[in-house]
């Protein structure tokens, strides 16, 4: 077999898991298109008014726990029926923040506690699993510290789950309270807005798994319970339930209409690590589960392969580079003339730049249903191509740290700047720095753009544009992140009259 042939036929497998994931995504955005738009929107009655946790995570969230723990005053439900339980890791003034508000909201009428322990072990998990033996609820609200949440998000979310009685969460949409602040926080929550409308939207529609978020999710305590609550693993902790109840048999209800504001990450440097987190997360989920959703009976082939193709996305920013890389260095040494190079394939060039269309049209669709679509907001939706291609380097990263159960990226942290009008003021935002994966994201980034200019001159232009583009783009987002300078974050039309106006 000659060698041109074996370096093509590995760079298919390679492929393999973007295409795969790609064209899923086609049929989940053909599946959104008719996902019930009415579900929870207009006013909804409850007969009668369970008992409601409000389980709140925290780490050193000085600038933000304030304003989501005084949202919670404004919820539309009997006090007496309320309780809220922060469990607070937090090693700075957030624990005076916290105590505070705590004291404040049992004076105000709401049962209110907090958790804390002597160590961050298992980190979120663990501190989630300790505070669960505080919580009374019969439905648990999931919120992050930085939530504000709407009046009517539990007689909305109750609503939906006493309608559906097989599900066990309600997922809402992501919404941003600094979305305009500048050209990161943008694409950040166009990006959400593409992952909410299509994943969540299209897979509701179509009885498919989706992960919740858990910062935006109400659960039934008794499902909780029942999976073995969060594992306490370095793992990522939404996904983790969420397989849990899909293998139980259970499954997700998403509120499209039902929005929790949060703050975007304001740089890309934040926004990478994120994602670079998440793929360490989401990979522990793949080495735990695989097994499991294989052998377990119950569920249907459609769900196992709906999970498979769910938990692929941390392989993707791998799977690129290595696709490129392989293919331009074939090239290079002449191990594949460029005559035979699948990127000088039409048919593969056709395959891979379909589902790219596609991502334009997903983008287009997402604001239509919010009702953001405009000129402003269209433009920036070939930009995503830009902060997908920031986001590669990082991403594979976290995935090897996921395949070596190694610390990695479970140490840092999304700063959050809240009502924070300076950044630079504070340490807290400091750490943003270089660290040795700079040095992985710059080698690959020169790398890139190199081969990008030699397979150009062998005429592969296709992969000179991929490679190049990734090149530039990942020093260009390099040489922005180190760039700190004051913020203002003002009031976004989203957020709700009476968050803007306590801000």
């Amino acid at each position: 077999m000659e060698t041109w042939f074996i370096i093509e036929l590995i760079t298919l497998v390679l492929s393999l898991p973007v295409l795969a994931l790609s064209y899923y995504w086609m049929v989940l955005l053909v599946s959104s298109l008719k996902y019930p738009r009415n579900l929870g929107a207009g006013e909804a009655t409850l007969e009668y008014f369970p008992m409601v946790s409000i389980l709140i995570a925290a780490f050193n969230e000085k600038f933000v726990i304030d304003r989501s723990l005084e949202a919670i005053k404004n919820v539309d439900y009997p006090k007496h029926k309320l309780q809220v339980v922060v469990a607070d890791d937090s090693t700075d003034q957030t624990i005076q923040i916290v105590d505070e508000k705590v004291r404040e909201l049992n004076r105000f009428g709401i049962k209110a506690v907090v958790s804390r322990r002597s160590s961050r072990e298992f980190f979120k998990c663990g501190a989630l699993n300790e505070a669960m033996n505080h919580v009374m609820g019969e439905y648990v609200l999931l919120l992050d510290a930085d939530s504000i949440i709407p009046s009517d998000i539990l007689t909305k979310g109750i609503n939906a789950l006493e309608d559906h009685p097989r599900t066990s969460f309600v997922s809402f949409r992501y919404g941003h309270y600094n979305r305009n602040y500048n050209m990161v926080t943008k694409l950040f929550a166009l990006s959400q807005d593409i992952g909410d409308t299509i994943s969540k939207m299209g897979s509701y529609k179509i009885d498919a798994p989706f992960s919740y978020q858990g910062g935006f999710t109400l659960v039934r305590a008794k499902d909780l319970r029942e999976v073995g609550q969060w594992s306490n693993e370095r793992i990522a902790d939404d996904t983790d339930i969420s397989i849990k109840f899909y293998l139980a048999g259970k499954r997700g209800i998403y509120l499209s209409n039902v929005s929790i504001m949060s703050e975007d990450p304001s740089t890309l440097e934040a926004w990478k690590k994120q994602v670079a987190r998440t793929s360490q997360g989401w990979w522990r989920c793949i080495a735990k589960y695989w097994k499991r959703i294989i052998s377990t009976r119950g569920i249907s082939v459609q769900k196992k392969l709906g999970l498979v193709l769910m938990l692929m996305s941390p392989f993707t920013s791998l799977s690129w580079i290595l696709v490129t890389f392989v293919s331009a260095l074939a090239v290079v040494l002449k191990f594949v003339s460029p005559i035979n190079s699948v990127f000088n394939s039409p048919i593969y060039v056709t395959i891979v730049a379909v589902p790219f269309a596609i991502s334009l049209l997903s983008g287009m669709w997402a604001l239509r249903v919010q009702g953001l679509l405009n000129k402003s907001n269209a433009a920036l939706i070939p930009m995503l191509g830009y902060a997908s291609g920031c986001m590669l380097t990082l991403g594979s990263i976290g995935f090897f740290y996921g395949v070596f159960d190694r610390l990695g990226f479970f140490l840092y942290r999304t700063p959050k700047s809240g009502s924070e009008k300076e950044m630079t003021k504070t340490k807290y935002f400091r750490n943003l720095g270089n660290d040795r994966n700079t040095i992985v994201e710059g080698v690959l980034a020169v790398s890139g753009l190199a081969l990008s200019a030699l397979v150009l001159l062998h005429g592969v232009w296709f992969l000179s544009l991929s490679m190049g583009g990734f090149g530039l783009f990942t020093l260009k987002s390099m040489n922005l992140t180190r760039r700190i300078r004051p913020i203002t974050v003002e009031p976004s039309s989203e957020i709700a009259p009476e968050i803007a106006q306590r801000k």
